[in-house]
């Protein structure tokens, strides 16, 4: 693989750096972020105010308007002893919605982020910027297999390691997020929160990365921003190697709905094996998850060789301005 992407025409070779290049690597994580707490926060407030009106025995049906219901919230937060501990409860009542929340947030995310991301192609057609060129549809096919492999092989190997015990914040995390219908993980953990995550880490953040350095800087960069986000140290481990292989799809294929669909098609898989038990029952022979690793391993090996026979460099075009 060479060390460029993308193959400037405009004659001077170079792109003009941003006057302020963190808000431009950073701004789409900022971004999802903000609008990330704002729902969180938000939906703190309304678990809180129906805890409190659970709590304090009102009988909703005598309760004639809204002003009346958030003058009985009031009075019970003036009380702080009574507040922390109705806030508490709140807390823990949310963490059973965590993942609608999060898909929620998704949903309010993906066309701002959208946005962002049709900017950043009109700003290098400007420029005179030439991206890879598009892999065909048919050869997706490798994208699946190359995500179901690495998805199923990755958690062998940390059911193997016993890591996921030293990490209380993981299992925290997963039982927060798992605690949801099974359709509602498909449709937030599945599908919505991937696709924002993408167009964050790889539409946005690579990307940019990508255009001022070589292809290993700007993917261990974005990929160490991605797994460090996860916040406990399964996630980070899992979601940097990941996310590592989502940079070199988006390479080849030229298209961000390459690493779209290897991070949906990953998600989904998790979700399904969380459903069926299969990690219970893949651990329970220490032969049988060993052999499914090795399967894994050599499938994923296999289809970085075909994906890497991919030939993504588009024609150099000299234009004279």
């Amino acid at each position: 693989m060479e060390q460029q992407q993308y193959h400037y025409t405009n004659g001077s070779g170079t792109v003009r750096k941003p006057e302020n290049r963190f808000l431009r690597i950073w701004g789409p994580v900022l971004v999802k972020w903000g609008i990330g707490m704002g729902v969180s926060m938000l939906a703190v407030m309304v678990f809180e105010s129906f805890t409190i009106l659970k709590k304090s025995g009102v009988d909703m049906n005598a309760v004639q308007n809204l002003t009346q219901m958030w003058d009985i919230v009031y009075q019970n937060m003036l009380d702080a002893s009574r507040s922390a501990e109705l806030a508490r409860e709140a807390t823990e009542e949310m963490m059973r919605y965590a993942t609608p929340i999060e898909g929620i947030a998704a949903i309010l995310t993906i066309p701002v982020l959208m946005v962002m991301f049709r900017r950043d192609t009109i700003r290098e057609k400007l420029a005179g910027i030439i991206p890879n060129k598009k892999a065909s549809l048919w050869k997706y096919a490798a994208v699946l297999v190359m995500a179901a492999a690495m998805t199923l092989g990755l958690n062998s190997l940390i059911e193997i390691s016993g890591i996921m015990s030293a990490d209380g914040g993981y299992e925290d995390t997963m039982n927060a997020l798992y605690a949801a219908s099974f359709p509602m993980q498909v449709l937030c953990l599945g599908i919505l929160i991937p696709v924002c995550e993408e167009l964050v880490f790889r539409g946005l953040m690579f990307r940019r990365l990508r255009q001022g350095g070589s292809f290993l800087a700007a993917a261990l960069y974005s990929s160490f921003a991605f797994g460090f986000l996860h916040g406990n140290m399964v996630q980070m481990l899992y979601g940097f190697i990941l996310g590592f292989s989502f940079c070199y799809l988006y390479e080849k294929y030229g298209s961000v709905m390459a690493p779209v669909t290897a991070h949906v098609s990953s998600n989904i898989l998790s979700v399904l094996l969380t459903e069926l038990n299969a990690m219970e029952w893949m651990s329970a022979e220490p032969l049988r998850i060993g052999i499914i690793t090795v399967i894994c391993a050599s499938a994923a090996s296999t289809m970085y060789v075909l994906i890497q026979r991919i030939e993504e460099k588009p024609e150099r075009i000299d234009i004279t301005v």
